[in-house]
This record gives C-alpha cells, sequence and structure tokens, in this order.
C-alpha cells in the first residue's frame, strides 16, 4: 500500500512539472519582459498555443484510440493538471493594464475543451462521442483565437508566437501525458517524433517566409544577428536529436521528453532575450 501511495505521489508530481514549468515561464516573461516599459502593461501568452495542441492531440487518442476505461481515466487525470496552467493565464491577464479578449476566448474555449474530457461517460458510447464532438468544436475555436492573436501582431512578433513550434512543444506534451498514463498506443506514441521533426521543419521554413516578408516590407528587424543564428541553431539541434531518436527507436522516456521540452521551450526564449 505504501509502495502505491508513493507511485501515486510520484505521477501526480510528474504530471503537475510541464504546467507549473510553462506557467512559471509564463509569469517570469509577463513580470520581466525584455522591454521595462512593457512590465505589467498588457499580456499575450507564449505558450497557449502549445498546450491548446496538447490537448487536442489527447482529444484525438479519446474520440478515435482503442483504449481501456483505465487508460482512459489515467490519461483524464494526467489532462486535468493542465487547468492549473490556464487558471494562471486567468490570473495574469486579470493583472495586466489592459485585457486582450481573444485571449481570453482561448482560454475559455481550452477550459471547456477540458471539461469535455473530464466529463465524457465511460458506458454510453453515443453521449460519449457527443460530448467529445463539442470538445472538438471548442478545440477548433482556440485555435481559430489563437490565429486572430498572431495576426493581429506584428510581423515581428511572428517569429516568437510560431504555431509551429508552440505545435511542436504541444506534441512533447501531449507525449509526456501519454507516456505518464501509461496508454498502449504504442503506434501513435512511435509516430509522434516524426510528427515533431515535421513540425520542426515547418517552423524553419515558417521562420524564413517571415523573414522575406519582413525583407519584402522593408521591416527593420529588431533582432540581432546571433539571435537568430542561435535560433536556427537550435533547430538543427533539435532536428539532429529527433533524427537519432527516430533511426535508432529509441523509447520516448520522461528523460529524453524533458530535454526536448526544454530545447522547445528555448525557441522562443531565443528570439525574446537575445
Amino acid at each position: 500500500m505504501s509502495d502505491h501511495n508513493e507511485n501515486k505521489i510520484q505521477i501526480t508530481l510528474l504530471a503537475l512539472l510541464p504546467p507549473l514549468v510553462l506557467l512559471g515561464a509564463e509569469t517570469a516573461l509577463f513580470l520581466l519582459p525584455p522591454d521595462d516599459s512593457q512590465a505589467l502593461a498588457s499580456f499575450i501568452a507564449y505558450f497557449a498555443f502549445a498546450v491548446l495542441c496538447c490537448q487536442l492531440v489527447t482529444h484525438v487518442v479519446f474520440s478515435k484510440g482503442e483504449i481501456c476505461n483505465g487508460q482512459r481515466s489515467r490519461l483524464v487525470r494526467a489532462n486535468l493538471f493542465l487547468l492549473l496552467y490556464w487558471i494562471g493565464l486567468f490570473l495574469l491577464g486579470a493583472l495586466a493594464q489592459k485585457r486582450y479578449v481573444p485571449l481570453a476566448l482561448l482560454i475559455g474555449a481550452a477550459i471547456l475543451l477540458l471539461v469535455t474530457v473530464w466529463q465524457q461517460p465511460k458506458d454510453d458510447e453515443r453521449l460519449r462521442r457527443g460530448i467529445l464532438l463539442f470538445g472538438t468544436i471548442c478545440g477548433g475555436l482556440g485555435v481559430l483565437c489563437y490565429l486572430a492573436i498572431l495576426w493581429n501582431l506584428p510581423r515581428q512578433d511572428w517569429f516568437a508566437y510560431s504555431p509551429f513550434s508552440q505545435l511542436l512543444l504541444g506534441l512533447v506534451l501531449s507525449a509526456w501525458q501519454l507516456r505518464l498514463s501509461r496508454n498502449r498506443l504504442q503506434g501513435f506514441i512511435a509516430l509522434l517524433p516524426r510528427l515533431m521533426l515535421l513540425s520542426l521543419l515547418l517552423n524553419a521554413l515558417y521562420s524564413v517566409v517571415v523573414l522575406l516578408l519582413l525583407h519584402w516590407n522593408l521591416t527593420l528587424l529588431p533582432l540581432s544577428t546571433g539571435a537568430f543564428a542561435g535560433y536556427f541553431a537550435l533547430h538543427l539541434l533539435l532536428a539532429a536529436l529527433l533524427f537519432w531518436l527516430i533511426s535508432s527507436r529509441k523509447t520516448l522516456d520522461l528523460a529524453w521528453l524533458s530535454l526536448l521540452l526544454l530545447l522547445s521551450m528555448g525557441l522562443p526564449f531565443l528570439l525574446i532575450y537575445l
């Protein structure tokens, strides 16, 4: 019984780790922005789309995956810990001098998505599919809210808020939850590193396109050459790591996922502070 309780506590702490790390990063970026004049002025979360992507990936597992009720319950519990991140974002937004409606709508859509996952019945298949369909609609609205946020940002900020780098981070978070919940969808879990590599390649292409757009419009880049060099060097490091994990058929355990989590979070940080 003691070993069981210790294991349960360990799993809970590991499930709490990613949302707390992301929320800590958001809080630091809010309180200590690169430009001191922006402190407490406004708040647009850097990692909200990543957490939403994580929820959508696990939502696919709930909707389409052939999993038993035990696996479903464990994944639901892991998913619900993301609520801490969204509550934290809401509080940070409330502290800001300017309220940003699209972010508030995104937070609301993500929380509704969590509620549909939490309230899905285990026995009534028809009702479960209906509830999960509503969750899919909520997730889609959240994606539209993020695209609205991105579109209204200055193009210089499109690098740090790249949807593809956030998708990469979201895939890492979903792999973390699937591993922690002891999910047996091995084929799907094995597909995740390939999707991460694809997201990374798309992010590099996206960054080049944004650079060309800025050059075409004769927009002065606010970032140093060193920041861009570090940014694309991190792309190469992540690509090499993911390619090695795929080619050597390494299991994505929590140690590798921790490294991928930190490196993926580093992509926007390099552009914000360098």
